[in-house]
């Protein structure tokens, strides 16, 4: 199950990969806080459900997403750019099940607005990083990650645009790992199998 918010690119490029079968999964469906990716979704013919938080305590919102996932039985719960923080309760109900692409290389940057940042710091080189969700805001055991060179003519916007990219392909590589039985946690961190 892929839970996205409004940035379509990791979510397109997952459902892609799995209707051409470039990824050994089946999207069960796609739980959304908001309704603009509605479209991209039903393209694919997998069911979409907006759970809207407006309004409502985080709780109350995320006791509507454990409904509708519980309906689906997901493996997983794949945060294809979902931009919410998860509560502790929810997170120890997905333990070890649930996958999140960081924007930014982590530990660098953890947070909001990770190409500010680096912008800010003049940094050379971008990358993304997915990693299993824990209690710690984007603190668990990474699965993988890559990097992009940049140069001082690269402004935030550019770096954003660019690590669109590496996200994908990031987060691709880390549920093809995680589907494979190649990835072991060892407390904070992972071991990736060959």
């Amino acid at each position: 199950m892929l839970l996205a918010t409004t940035e379509p690119h990791c979510l397109g490029d997952l459902l892609l990969r799995c209707h051409s079968h470039d990824l050994p999964a089946r999207i069960r469906a796609v739980i959304s806080n908001r309704e603009s990716l509605r479209d991209l979704v039903e393209r694919f013919d997998v069911p979409f459900h907006f759970v809207p938080h407006q309004g409502r305590s985080r709780q109350q919102h995320e006791a509507e997403v454990v409904e509708v996932a519980a309906s689906y039985a997901p493996d997983y719960l794949v945060l294809a750019k979902y931009m919410r923080i998860l509560t502790a309760d929810f997170v120890r109900r997905y333990r070890g099940r649930m996958i999140n692409i960081h924007h930014s290389f982590l530990p660098a940057f953890a947070g909001a607005r990770p190409y500010a940042q680096a912008f800010a710091r003049g940094v050379k080189t971008i990358g993304a990083t997915a990693h299993f969700v824990t209690d710690g805001l984007d603190e668990g055991p990474i699965i993988a990650q890559a990097t992009l060179p940049i140069d001082h003519t690269h402004s935030a916007a550019d770096m954003a645009l660019a690590g669109r990219d590496v996200e994908k392909v990031v987060l691709a590589r880390a549920l093809q790992l995680v589907l494979d039985g190649r990835v072991f946690v060892a407390g904070n961190r992972t071991v990736i199998f060959d």
